[in-house]
């Protein structure tokens, strides 16, 4: 006999806020440890607070009062820019002068044309330090950048190396809805595998409040499977029909992955040294640096990580930043952006 269950009208995904680099487009990505290493994130599942409680209104309303975000920041909540690729140049002499930021670009395009490697021209041209940033705003040219090895190994005859991004964006992730509760983590790994090769990342949601089913969110590698899995809106698991839902992203906080304080981003940092994101040690050489382990937070000087969602002061922002970003939006000051199709 076919198992049933009850299908819920499709609704967003609950807002889990991805804590995004704040560099923006291209910007280094928060590194997985980080995340992992919060006590929020057990292994395969993902933790969402309760939204609207109350207890926090009381600890948070003096530090909200006294801050008012910029509005790059909030413009920045609400982009959804693809990470860029970073080319650092090796020149062999000093005679060997390193190209304009738009001729490298222009000579990377024309190489990766030859090789029959299909792209739009590249919607962002700058540079990270001596690194030059590369961005590219349709999904489809992300993919097909990620996927190559056939990236030149010089540029005007001075030797390169390629920085691909080393994260999956969110806005290849989906979301499978109304599991029923009990089914083995690894069985619906296995059946959304059957249906989604590509699926990579599966974790299950934890809501702060009972539910008598699950919800599953995952990324897709491969462009056309997320399109066929989106368009499809059902998938079988267990003989069971679910659907499946884009991910919704959260709105991106502006912090800073060189002293890791809310507020700034790395290339507008005053610190004068580099701080480790779980100790904040200053750091001097990564090579001799001794970490402790024991989180401390830059907002509050906590026993969490900096970015942790335990943190009052991280609480407060976010408050902050959905009440500062709902009215630009109402207004029509900003909208929300995604990749192209």
């Amino acid at each position: 006999m076919q198992s049933r269950v009850q299908i819920q009208p499709d609704v967003s995904t609950p807002n889990k806020r991805r804590l995004n680099d704040s560099a923006g487009s291209g910007g280094l990505p928060t590194p997985k440890q980080q995340r992992s290493g919060n006590k929020q994130f057990q292994d395969n599942e993902i933790i969402l607070d309760a939204t609207g409680d109350n207890q926090q209104v009381d600890s948070t309303s003096k530090y909200i009062k006294q801050h008012k975000i910029p509005f790059d920041q909030v413009k920045r909540a609400v982009s959804s820019n693809l990470p860029c690729f970073l080319i650092s140049f090796h020149p062999i002499n000093e005679d060997q002068k390193v190209p304009s930021a738009f001729k490298a670009a222009d000579q990377v395009f024309e190489y990766l044309k030859q090789q029959n490697v299909q792209i739009n021209r590249f919607s962002f041209v700058g540079w990270a330090g001596a690194k030059l940033k590369l961005g590219v705003n349709g999904k489809e040219d992300y993919i097909n950048l990620v996927s190559t090895e056939k990236w030149p190994t010089s540029i005007m005859n001075i030797p390169i190396t390629i920085e691909k991004p080393k994260f999956i964006p969110d806005c290849f992730a989906l979301v499978i809805r109304y599991i029923p509760r009990g089914m083995d983590f690894e069985f619906v790994k296995e059946e959304i595998s059957r249906s989604i090769a590509s699926v990579v990342n599966l974790k299950r949601i934890q809501y702060s409040y009972n539910r008598k089913t699950d919800d599953y969110r995952f990324h897709v590698k491969d462009l056309q499977e997320y399109n066929r899995a989106l368009n499809m809106r059902r998938i079988s698991i267990g003989n069971v029909i679910v659907p499946i839902t884009q991910f919704l992203e959260g709105n991106k906080l502006t912090y800073c992955t060189r002293c890791w304080r809310l507020g700034h981003i790395r290339n507008k940092c005053s610190a004068p040294t580099a701080r480790c994101r779980i100790c904040l040690q200053e750091i001097t050489d990564i090579q001799r640096h001794n970490c402790s382990q024991q989180p401390r937070c830059a907002q509050c000087d906590g026993n969490h990580h900096s970015l942790s969602s335990q943190c009052e002061s991280i609480k407060a922002y976010k408050m902050q930043l959905k009440e500062e970003v709902d009215n630009a939006l109402a207004r029509g000051v900003i909208h929300r952006s995604e990749p192209n199709k």
